[in-house]
């Protein structure tokens, strides 16, 4: 937005500050000025010229040369344009200057005479577009001097960028208003005085509000008898500045009132409006209309319009209608200020593709309490600029009045977020400052931030303070928005740089931690880097895991076909994870895990989808770092085994077994779950295995295999063992035993493992299989199964008979629940 220094003094003129000053002051209030552009630097070397001597050129009927002085010395110039002549005061550039539009002039000969610079017009100097003759100068300039003063071009022109929820400063008033505040000014002025002549408005125009939830309020005015022409210089130089074309008097005064106020206004022909009517309503479906830029547009039932008796003339707060325009025809305007709902306007604009400056503002929230200034302003200056009369009274329809909420604050809580002491007294300065009114404790209704549903009265602290929010801050809803309006009117560089105090407490490892702060510890530790992507999936993607698309969540408005469903698995973001690795890196060694939510429907009655959370692990290539003094070895499902184990230690899940599972996307020959007992019953922890390698094809995964596991977290955190308590190692000698058994090859390894524990007793300090044969010695349909086992007592030494003892214990016992026997030799 653009933003005129000298338009802003004029507004207040207490304002005596560098427009660098109020640059950083504002930016710094986080208001951010980009760049301060000066209007006399851009006409830098540009100089008052006068023209003393005039003589026709020999070789050309056109041209002519002139002897310009320049203050200093005389220079020959040619010059071509009809309307240069001897005595006048002109626009000069000597040789060197850089022109507006990039042109550095040289010293050169024009039809075999030199010339020795340019005398420009309005359009070689980005002054105009009038390229017809010379800029002649007022007779009292200076010959030698800056030809700013005489352009009306020594303004200031500030870029400044607020943010999308800062609507109020959205205009001059606006920044005004603020920078009083920031520099302890008295507020700026807004009274002022309609001169009314005529009949009622009533009698010449009607309202009536359709849509009372898109548009609250609409005020008009009618003004009758005005004249349509060209804006006066003066104004037009200043739109320009801003940006702005320069159309016509009337509706140039409603866009310099957009700027002032920040209220965009418009003005329709009151003769071409049917039955002299104005209707806020819905389109109707089908309709159309051609806005101002000449395009016909097609509506939808959605958009709100400004319409006649007849038609749609105008789409509400983004484009007038070319049918109702202000042109040199008009002579009876009809004036409109109004409150346009900021979504609604947010999604025609959009749909439309119309970003417009109206638009930009109801969009972002219009001061609902300007209207009336707006207008009564915009009436004065078309009067002044187009003549006419404005005829009494305001035409006004309301259908929903606009309450300030309060919003309280606390001192104390001031003080902990800024680090500062902060006292009421500068609380109540700065907020009245910012047009922020001190008044009494809030009721239900007026503490309720926008849109929140009611919720139980609370008790507020005695020191507790209660402002009445202004109509134009519509970012202010909570107390933290109040403490962040202290903190930028003091300045932010009052906060000060402090350590916290933070009080040494000791937490032992793994006491307190959350089911996800477990497993990213024990992956991370196991050498696994956790990966992040988004909760979303393909119906490919679900088809190759061997999913039912009809399962899955399907998304209603998807950002595109990746993302139509919500996930059901968290492998398919870790397959796509191998796919990049694989193909922008050339990188096949990976361990990486994902923790988070999936989702499906499993029961059709419900109106709501299973939520599971999960962690997908994913681990491939080698099985050490590429070094020369590492293998070459390649991981398998063992290393995938071993990182579950450990995940298993930190859940402290010591009884578990692995069973055959059926998951469509493993091997079917190292398809596994991982099952143990929590809560009195059985739990699946987990499925894991080599990836299948229909999968990895449907993915385009190439090269070492997968080996993927899919953990349920929910099921992991019921099976969770007791904490593990340290115990310190004993000084007395273990007792060593092995002991090999032939069991049933249909008996499970970790089965005969945890009989064997559990008949040991505690003098058991651990159990390990070492080795399992099938072949010559074993009895048919058998294998052997080699036990190491290791005995110990934290107070003594243990002797044979109590050895013996256990061992004769967990022999019979193998032998009766597994049949097992102990093999000789």
């Amino acid at each position: 937005m653009k933003v005129s220094y000298d338009w802003l003094k004029e507004l207040l003129p207490e304002l005596k500050k560098s427009p660098e000053l109020i640059m950083r002051r504002l930016t710094d209030a986080g208001i951010e000025v980009e760049e301060v552009h000066s209007q006399a630097q851009a006409l830098e070397g540009v100089i008052v010229g006068e023209v003393r001597d005039l003589i026709a050129h020999p070789q050309s009927d056109r041209l002519r040369i002139a002897r310009v002085y320049d203050g200093a010395h005389e220079r020959q110039v040619v010059c071509g344009a009809p309307n240069v002549a001897a005595g006048q005061k002109v626009a000069f550039a000597p040789v060197g200057t850089r022109l507006p539009n990039g042109l550095v002039l040289e010293r050169r000969a024009i039809r075999g005479t030199e010339s020795e610079g340019m005398i420009c017009s309005e359009a070689e100097l980005g002054l105009g577009v009038d390229q017809s003759g010379i800029l002649v100068l007022p007779g009292r300039a200076r010959a030698g001097k800056s030809i700013a003063p005489h352009v009306g071009r020594t303004d200031f022109i500030l870029e400044v960028s607020p943010t999308p929820n800062r609507s109020d400063v959205l205009s001059h008033h606006g920044l005004v208003r603020e920078l009083a505040a920031l520099f302890g000014l008295p507020p700026p002025k807004t009274g002022l005085r309609v001169k009314e002549r005529g009949d009622p408005a009533s009698m010449h125009a009607k309202i009536d509000i359709r849509a009372g939830q898109r548009c609250p309020r609409y005020v008009a005015r009618v003004i009758r008898g005005v004249k349509v022409g060209p804006s006066p210089e003066p104004v037009r130089r200043r739109l320009e500045s801003l940006g702005v074309r320069p159309i016509s008097n009337v509706v140039d005064a409603t866009n310099l009132v957009l700027h002032e106020l920040g209220h965009p206004l418009h003005a329709f022909d009151l003769e071409k409006l049917a039955g002299a009517k104005v209707i806020v309503r819905l389109a109707k479906a089908g309709e159309t209309i051609t806005t101002l830029d000449e395009v016909e547009r097609k509506l939808t039932e959605d958009d709100l319009v400004i319409a006649d008796a007849e038609h749609p003339i105008a789409l509400a707060g983004v484009m007038g209608g070319r049918d109702s325009e202000v042109d040199g025809s008009t002579v009876d305007i009809l004036l409109e200020s109004a409150m346009f709902d900021p979504r609604s306007i947010r999604r025609t604009a959009k749909r439309l593709g119309l970003h417009t400056e109206a638009s930009h503002r109801f969009e972002r929230g219009a001061d609902p309490k300007i209207l009336e200034l707006a207008v009564d302003r915009a009436a004065m200056l078309i009067t002044e600029l187009a003549g006419g009369d404005v005829l009494p009274g305001r035409i006004e329809v309301i259908r929903r009045e606009h309450n300030c909420p309060i919003v309280s604050v606390r001192p104390s809580r001031a003080t902990l977020l800024l680090g500062r002491p902060v006292t009421k007294k500068e609380i109540v300065k700065t907020l009245a400052a910012l047009g922020l009114r001190s008044t009494k404790a809030p009721t239900d209704e007026e503490r309720r931030p926008r849109g929140e549903r009611p919720k139980k009265k609370p008790e507020l602290p005695k020191e507790t303070l209660h402002f009445s929010v202004p109509s134009w801050r519509h970012d202010i809803e909570r107390e933290v928005d109040l403490i962040e309006e202290v903190a930028r009117v003091a300045g932010f560089g009052l906060i000060p740089t402090l350590m916290p105090p933070m009080p040494a407490r000791v937490r032992a490892v793994g006491i307190g931690l959350t089911p996800i702060e477990s497993t990213r510890r024990a992956l991370v530790g196991a050498g696994f880097y956790e990966a992040v992507s988004l909760a979303f999936s393909s119906r490919t993607q679900i088809e190759a895991m061997g999913g039912d698309p009809a399962a899955a969540v399907e998304v209603e408005n998807p950002l595109g076909e990746e993302s139509g469903y919500l996930r059901t698995s968290m492998l398919p973001s870790l397959l796509k994870a191998a796919v990049y690795n694989q193909e922008q890196a050339r990188r096949t060694d990976l361990r990486i895990f994902e923790i988070g939510r999936s989702f499906e429907w499993r029961d059709s009655r419900s109106e709501l989808p299973f939520e599971a959370e999960r962690v997908g692990i994913l681990l491939r290539g080698r099985r050490f770092p590429a070094g020369w003094a590492s293998g070459s070895e390649i991981t398998d499902v063992f290393d995938l085994k071993g990182a579950l184990e450990r995940l298993l230690h930190a859940f402290s899940v010591d009884e578990v077994t692995v069973e055959l599972d059926d998951a469509p996307w493993l091997h079917p020959a190292s398809a596994s779950g991982l099952w143990a007992v929590g809560g009195g019953r059985r739990l699946c922890l987990a499925r894991f295995g080599e990836l299948h390698p229909d999968v990895a094809e449907r993915f385009g995964l190439e090269g070492p295999s997968c080996f993927v596991a899919e953990v349920e977290l929910e099921m992991l955190a019921l099976a969770r063992g007791p904490e593990r308590r340290f115990r310190p190692e004993s000084d007395r000698p273990p007792v060593l035993r092995d002991l090999a058994f032939f069991v049933d090859r249909s008996v499970p390894s970790d089965r005969v493992l945890r009989e064997t524990r559990q008949s040991a007793g505690p003098l058991l300090e651990s159990c390990e299989l070492f080795d399992v044969y099938e072949g010559r010695g074993v009895p048919e349909g058998q294998r052997s199964l080699a036990l190491r086992l290791s005995f110990r007592a934290e107070d003594r030494t243990l002797t044979a008979a109590e050895i013996e003892a256990v061992e004769a214990r967990i022999k019979a016992h193998l032998a009766k629940d597994v049949g097992a026997r102990l093999r000789d030799g």
